[in-house]
């Protein structure tokens, strides 16, 4: 397995350019763990469905970084207008270091609840070994399709809160699938329009189950995406108006001084507790240690002074009471 997935979790048709699908199609696009692609991301969206509401993300000049991209066969043999990209580990091969794009099979079959799907090879790529040197071009745009059964997905409440301007505010209800979603109000965060980015998902470790955890980093400056930040955690005068209020009581102090556990929450602390919520975290010392660890890890927003402010105990009464 690649050896990326788990830093951030607990034939000649595969060596093609691109695909024979038309650069004007837009594909149906699923995604499972462990596998990487690429695109541009253009626009986010939300819908009703019969089986509930959906949110969908479409990419441009979408690639395969890592993994097997499978065309979805029908039953008359022919495919349906869904692609899937697939782990090499799911693959009848030997992950090896001698592991290269030739060895995904021209066919591959998966059972699902007792469904068989059948699917042709389009494209395939080892990351690691650089086979081949470029990802390869999938020919069409895609669009992500995220939703449920009863309840959203983990995949499908991150993404929401990734590419919304809304961030956490797009989720309604994070347990019911038919109302879980602002469908008539999503708006794309603009900074993230137009921009190119890898994603991927990885398989984490909850306190009762495991679940899909998306990864978003963006290729020029290969950082991370984080969740998108609520307007009224972000701005400067909700700020001021702490300061303000502490200068007004007489003890002169600024945000910085503010007494421990009596501040106000910061973006990156609510980020961390829609996350515990999202995922169903409720074991007290596991969510002080996770959230000690992000704190004190650099390359996060969440900083320790922003945990003393809002108190431990504070963010420990809104994931679990």
């Amino acid at each position: 397995m690649n050896a990326k997935y788990g830093s951030y979790g607990d034939g000649d048709s595969a060596n093609d350019n691109s695909s024979d699908y038309g650069d004007e199609e837009q594909l149906a696009f699923k995604w499972n763990t462990n596998a990487t692609f690429r695109g541009v991301f253009d626009s986010v969206f939300g819908a009703d469905t019969q089986y509930g509401q959906t949110l969908g993300l479409k990419f441009r000049d979408a690639t395969v970084v890592d993994g097997v991209l499978m065309a979805r066969l029908g039953d008359d043999g022919g495919r349906d207008g869904t692609v899937k990209l697939l782990p090499w580990s799911s693959m009848p091969v030997r992950l090896d270091e001698d592991l290269a794009a030739a060895d995904a099979p021209e066919i591959f079959t998966e059972d699902i609840l007792g469904n068989t799907y059948r699917y042709e090879l389009l494209a395939a790529r080892v990351e690691e070994a650089n086979d081949p040197a470029e990802p390869v071009e999938i020919g069409a745009d895609i669009v992500l399709w995220e939703g449920g059964g009863k309840k959203p997905s983990a995949t499908a409440k991150m993404m929401a809160q990734i590419f919304t301007q809304a961030g956490p505010d797009v989720i309604v209800d994070r347990e019911d699938i038919n109302n879980w979603l602002t469908v008539s109000n999503i708006d794309a965060r603009p900074e993230l329009l137009d921009r190119e980015f890898d994603v991927f998902k990885v398989e984490k470790e909850g306190d009762k189950h495991s679940f899909h955890s998306p990864i978003v980093v963006d290729t020029k400056t290969e950082e991370q995406v984080k969740v998108s930040q609520r307007a009224e955690d972000s701005t400067d005068d909700s700020s001021g108006s702490e300061s303000q209020a502490s200068d007004s009581s007489g003890n002169g102090a600024g945000d910085d001084d503010a007494p421990v556990g009596g501040g106000e929450m910061a973006g990156p602390v609510v980020d961390f507790i829609e996350f515990c919520t999202d995922f169903g975290l409720d074991d007290e010392s596991q969510i002080l240690d996770n959230l000690n660890d992000m704190a004190g890890d650099s390359s996060n927003d969440l900083t320790t002074g922003m945990v003393d402010n809002a108190g431990e105990e504070q963010i420990l009464d809104k994931i679990l009471g």
